[in-house]
């Protein structure tokens, strides 16, 4: 019968082993690490002219030549990194070169078959080099595994891989439903990658928001920001009124950097919203705009109950030169309520606060100085009118 003195031993030889074992893993790594250094300086050296020749001759014409020799895998993997390093500094047709050359040289097809690699990882890289060398090959199997691997992270490095290769807008919706599918309220970073693609997305986002699924429509209307597309209005004015509320958000927000849009009858639509996302919008869109006309509509917006629309409205008269300043004031006089006329205080201490910086140009300090003249006659008179009541 083994005593507790003998377990102890045993299970301090069995973590001493483990220990060692470790060690060791840890020095084999640490080699393989310094060997592959070496191979790697050694090979940059040995080709350290051929990269001069394809950086001073990237505009010459012709195709740039392949290194003189037979390359082994180990060298083509490294100049592979140096390539794809300067497929980032380079642009236009210095930049097409090198996309040929990776070609030339092989690069591609030895990706390609890395994308049926039993390891995943080596799958994840060799997607992401063909995806920096615009492979447009490559664009199936990417595809391919994006609806296979597993629902993690690296669906959005296939997913930006395949928009770089992508050469076709059915590809690209492709990818999209896939990331919709995938994950939730990942519409700005699906945008993202889309940015990425050689072909104009603008079209896929206008067709986009005429979808039913609402994640697909958000992905379309975040891109309609930056990809304005004609003939949107009737679609717009449709998801107004849409069943889920951050697709009427992100409508309004698009319609409100549109002033053709912002007729009388839309900013009080809005302003009179039942969602105080889109008041605190179109509250804020009116002072962006310079759009006094409706400097009415928002000293009425001042009492909303929400504080963001309040605050907003109150910002927006402050941005809308010397008239907007005078509603403040105005608000400042006529308004009974503490907490509005606490909030149009501040908000025109903070207006008047921002002529003492020197940075201003020079119309905008002729418009201070009229505020600030403005701001003295008025306090001066309604000192007056408070000392007469006092007697």
């Amino acid at each position: 019968m083994e005593t507790p003195l003998t377990i102890a031993v045993y299970m301090l030889y069995g973590l001493s082993g483990a220990a060692v074992l470790g060690l060791l893993v840890l020095f084999v790594l640490k080699l393989r690490h310094l060997a592959a250094e070496k191979r790697e300086r050694v090979c940059l050296e040995k080709y350290q002219d051929y990269f001069f020749y394809i950086q001073a001759y990237g505009e010459e014409e012709g195709r740039l030549k392949p290194p003189a020799g037979v390359l082994t895998r180990s060298e083509k993997r490294i100049i592979q990194k140096k390539l794809i390093s300067l497929l980032e500094r380079f642009t236009g047709v210095h930049r097409q070169k090198l996309l040929d050359l990776c070609d030339d040289l092989g690069l591609v097809e030895m990706d390609l078959k890395r994308l049926n690699s039993w390891w995943k990882w080596s799958r994840v890289d060799a997607a992401y080099n063909l995806g920096m060398m615009h492979a447009e090959q490559a664009v199936p199997g990417i595809i391919r595994l994006m609806k296979k691997d597993d629902n993690d992270a690296s669906m959005f490095i296939f997913a930006r891989a395949l928009a770089k290769c992508a050469r076709k807008e059915k590809d690209l919706r492709e990818m999209v439903e896939l990331l919709v599918g995938y994950r939730q309220n990942c519409q700005p970073l699906i945008v993202d990658i889309l940015s990425d693609s050689q072909i104009d997305t603008g079209p896929l986002f206008a067709s986009l928001v005429r979808e039913e699924d609402a994640d697909l429509v958000k992905v379309g209307l975040i891109g309609l920001t930056s990809h304005v597309q004609p003939g949107m209005d009737s679609i717009l004015d449709q998801l107004v009124n849409s069943a889920d509320k951050e697709v009427r958000i992100k409508v309004v927000k698009l319609l409100c950097r549109d002033i053709r849009y912002l007729t009388k009858r839309n900013v009080s639509l809005f302003l009179s919203h039942p969602d105080w996302e889109i008041r605190s919008v179109m509250a804020k869109a009116i002072g962006e705009l310079g759009l006094s006309t409706y400097i009415p509509l928002l000293k009425r917006a001042v009492k909303d109950p929400h504080w963001w629309v309040a605050r907003n409205s109150m910002n927006s008269l402050a941005q809308l030169q010397v008239d907007g300043f005078r509603a403040l004031c105005s608000i400042m006089e006529e308004e009974r309520d503490i907490r509005i006329r606490e909030m149009a205080n501040q908000v025109i201490q903070k207006e008047l606060e921002k002529g003492r910086f020197p940075t201003i140009d020079l119309e905008q300090q002729i418009t201070h100085q009229q505020k600030l003249l403005f701001y003295q006659e008025w306090s001066r008179k309604t000192l007056s009118t408070a000392h007469a009541l006092e007697k």
